[in-house]
């Protein structure tokens, strides 16, 4: 006999629904855009937070949400690659800092670029008051769950 599995009640909400619909088909624009330019997503989102500004590996933990063991990993992978460079911090020599190289930066620009075009096409049907409504809606909600 087959059970009943129904949608749970809050991810039956049109809003709800629209949101993970909006969020899946961002996330695959957001994969495409990093595989263009030769990238995994964590890669990616790597070296555009470090091409916005050098940072250090407790922070870049933080900022992608990963294990300390992942990062150092990741790090050292697009070390290799010649994508970024590690030094220590000029205040606390025990602080390394992860800086993206010019090869690295110029991926981060590339990848970044890209996604903008690609996003940029999602938004094609708003007008431009729908979209500064719908940035300021995003920035509400986001304020909500980042911390």
């Amino acid at each position: 006999m087959m059970q009943n599995l129904s949608m749970p009640r809050s991810l039956s909400s049109p809003i709800t629904a629209e949101l993970i619909r909006t969020t899946t088909a961002v996330g695959e624009h957001y994969y495409a855009a990093a595989s263009a330019v030769g990238l995994s997503v964590q890669e990616a989102r790597l070296l555009y937070i470090l091409s916005l500004n050098p940072s250090n590996m407790l922070g870049l933990t933080s900022a992608l949400n990963v294990p300390k063991s992942t990062m150092s990993g990741l790090v050292a992978r697009m070390e290799s690659a010649g994508l970024v460079v590690r030094s220590h911090a000029t205040h606390d020599r025990r602080n390394l800092l992860a800086t993206p190289t010019e090869k690295g930066t110029a991926m981060a620009i590339a990848f970044a670029r890209d996604l903008a075009k690609r996003v940029s096409g999602v938004l094609s049907g708003l007008d431009a008051d729908e979209r500064i409504e719908l940035a300021n809606i995003l920035s509400e909600v986001l304020a909500g769950i980042e911390p």
